[in-house]
């Protein structure tokens, strides 16, 4: 019986965190939720933002704006019209930054906008750390 009951717990912690990923040429990135670091904490105008480990183990900022291409000869205004965003800015054609509510998950939005069949890439716009090479 506590066997059933610690397989369902887990079970159900997976299913909690299953929303944070997103796809990466058709690959999907895990990202976990990571307290603020000292590169926030340098930074006022980071303040919003929240950080992630990647699968891949890189860490990355997330506000609330996506970054969305669609496939060539699609209005891609026209495709976004159809989700809740509160703005489309466009940078080319075919490439649009795009802002939705604060209390939407970006990476749960960007799964759908990635689903869409209009869609060729949706995914957070990520905040990298500035790094010398």
């Amino acid at each position: 019986m506590k066997n059933k009951v610690l397989i369902s717990l887990v079970g159900l912690t997976l299913l909690g965190c299953a929303s944070d990923f997103y796809y990466d040429n058709g690959k999907k990135i895990k990202v976990t939720e990571i307290e603020a670091t000292k590169v926030q904490e340098k930074k006022a105008s980071d303040s919003k933002l929240k950080y992630y480990k990647t699968s891949k183990g890189h860490t990355v900022g997330v506000k609330n704006d996506i970054l969305v291409e669609c496939h060539e000869k699609v209005d891609c205004k026209k495709v976004l019209s159809h989700y809740e965003i509160d703005t489309i800015n466009a940078l080319s054609e075919t490439i649009f930054i795009v802002k939705i509510a604060k209390e939407k998950n970006v990476f749960e939005f960007s799964q759908k906008l990635y689903e869409d069949e209009n869609v060729k890439i949706a995914h957070p716009n990520f905040r990298k750390e500035k790094r010398r090479r």
